[in-house]
């Protein structure tokens, strides 16, 4: 399932977009973004105004065979929370569940939930989050990469709340969780007669028309093949029915049209309420598992999702009344996802450009060519015959092509390898390795990086390097006289002092705010950029 991630210094070339106003308009936006991408994929997509819908449908023209049927099903991935979440307002509506109800309260008896003293995991911190449980259950065994989660059974999920330790006090910080949807799941099933199905069907599939949507039985859709970012056909995802609410519904487009006019208040009343109260804002940036954003100065309420061959995204922009749904029948999470289209169907500006696969250059080979520490693995990239291959001890060598976005990506295999651009003549010093919505970053064995300098007194201060996320840090340097910012795997970008501690990235519209200690020491910085903040110590 697709997770969340903040929003990366980007210095792409940005389009002023007009909103949409007919079929064709969108079709265009699709054709830019996506003509001659090596993913091959096809997407279909609408804009949604009051009494108005258009549709459009577009194939990047780079693999074979045609673009899925007008009416196909897709797994819609993790916007299928927001569908749980539309549940467990109603539960809430009735008086049978409480936010702030401690979630064990909810499950089968016995149950051993972590807890921090007399603090319990609530029904908020999970549809927010911020409950502190790993992304994943703890021992999780895939028996079928293709298809992750279809051994997986309620005993198993339960089970690995007992082995989880919490990193940090529950309600304090959103870290992105489909073992708390899991559980979720589970806990919602419990109350809702036993079939997560059929309560989604009843409560809302039926009542907004969707008819065609379901989890495990198809009611009349064909289901859209689901393709990997090179092309190729995979397997479809499955999961016991009860655990579903983290992201297995399949929907066709015009199923989604429907959720998206009846969250903006095009629906039958008595489901409106709870749906728009989802989108409440609940806790950091979350309402009830929708993401709240303000971008270009207009508030935002989205969820994007992906499986192992598709994508998602729904984008709702309440105060204006319009929604865009984009569906797209490869898995695109590892490549960025759907974000960049979206909002440019939204009207904002917005980069677009296909990912086209091109040859790379050959001092780029050469530098990457090394061995890497990637997590608890060593990772060999070598140049034979003229290929790029990677290989880790013990597996297989996998050949690694180059695309326009400066990023390299491995045949048969669902990832991205970005490397940090390296000075002239030198190594590639970092990369990192985008899978599954994770992102992990390795290190050239052996080397020893050169520290951020600055000479210039009046910025010496800020010089180093600061972790902003777990994937992500920020270089501050200086470069030919100038101040200079670089974050992980980008460009580096100049910068502009603007107060006290403070400089700004003007080009990407970002603020960074240093912190100092006691001893006037700089020991962080801030980034502010698209209304998120991300706090990070000098490392």
């Amino acid at each position: 399932m697709t997770r969340p991630l903040f929003a990366a210094l980007t210095c792409l070339p940005m389009f002023a977009m007009a909103l949409p106003a007919s079929d064709a308009d969108i079709e265009k936006l699709l054709a830019t973004r996506f003509d001659g991408d090596r993913s091959g994929t096809c997407v279909q997509a609408a804009v949604i105004e009051p009494g108005k819908v258009w549709r459009a449908v577009r194939c990047a023209g780079t693999r074979e065979g045609g673009a899925p049927a007008a009416g196909a099903a897709f797994e819609i991935g993790s916007v299928t929370k927001t569908m749980a979440a539309a549940l467990v307002a109603g539960l809430v509506d009735t008086g049978r569940w409480s936010l702030d109800d401690a979630i064990a309260r909810h499950l089968p008896e016995g149950t051993a939930v972590p807890r921090q003293g007399e603090r319990q995991i609530l029904v908020r911190d999970l549809v927010t989050h911020t409950s502190g449980l790993p992304a994943l259950p703890p021992g999780l065994s895939v028996v079928n990469p293709a298809d992750p989660y279809a051994s997986l059974t309620e005993a198993q999920v339960l089970a690995a709340l007992k082995q989880v330790q919490l990193a940090r006090p529950i309600g304090s910080q959103p870290e992105y969780s489909n073992f708390g949807m899991l559980v979720l799941s589970i806990a919602m099933a419990c109350s809702l007669g036993g079939d997560l199905e059929a309560a989604l069907r009843g409560q809302l599939f039926k009542p907004l028309g969707m008819a065609t949507a379901y989890i495990a039985s198809p009611l009349g859709a064909a289901p859209a093949a689901g393709h990997l970012p090179d092309g190729t056909p995979t397997p479809a995802w499955s999961i016991a029915t009860n655990l579903a609410g983290f992201g297995m519904v399949k929907a066709t487009l015009d199923d989604m049209v429907r959720y998206a006019r009846a969250q903006l208040g095009d629906g039958p009343p008595a489901l409106v309420a709870p749906l728009r109260r989802t989108q409440q804002p609940l806790a950091q940036g979350y309402g009830m598992n929708w993401l709240l954003r303000r971008v270009q100065g207009r508030e935002l309420v989205m969820h994007e999702g992906g499986t192992g061959g598709f994508s998602s995204l729904v984008v709702l922009e309440p105060g204006a009344q319009r929604a865009v749904v984009v569906l797209a029948d490869t898995a695109l999470t590892d490549l960025g996802g759907l974000g960049d289209i979206g909002f440019a169907l939204l009207g904002l500006d917005m980069p677009l450009q296909p990912r086209r696969a091109v040859e790379a250059p050959a001092a780029l080979r050469r530098a990457l060519a090394g061995d890497y520490e990637l997590g608890p693995l060593r990772v060999t990239i070598s140049e034979t015959d003229g290929r790029l291959m990677a290989q880790v001890p013990g597996q297989p060598a996998l050949e690694l092509r180059h695309d326009s976005r400066g990023d390299f990506y491995p045949l048969g295999l669902s990832a991205l390898l970005r490397p940090e651009p390296p000075a002239d003549g030198q190594p590639v010093a970092r990369f990192t390795w985008q899978q599954g919505g994770g992102v992990t970053q390795a290190r050239r064995v052996a080397l020893v990086e050169a520290l951020p300098t600055i000479t210039n007194p009046a910025w010496k201060d800020w010089a180093g390097e600061f972790q902003l996320a777990p994937q992500f840090s920020l270089k501050v340097f200086e470069r030919e006289g100038k101040l200079m910012v670089q974050g992980s795997d980008q460009p580096a970008i100049a910068a502009e002092v603007t107060g006290t501690d403070r400089i700004a990235i003007k080009v990407v519209g970002a603020v960074v705010a240093f912190e100092r200690d006691a001893d006037q020491r700089v020991v962080a910085a801030v980034l502010l950029q698209g209304g998120q903040r991300l706090r990070g110590l000098r490392q």
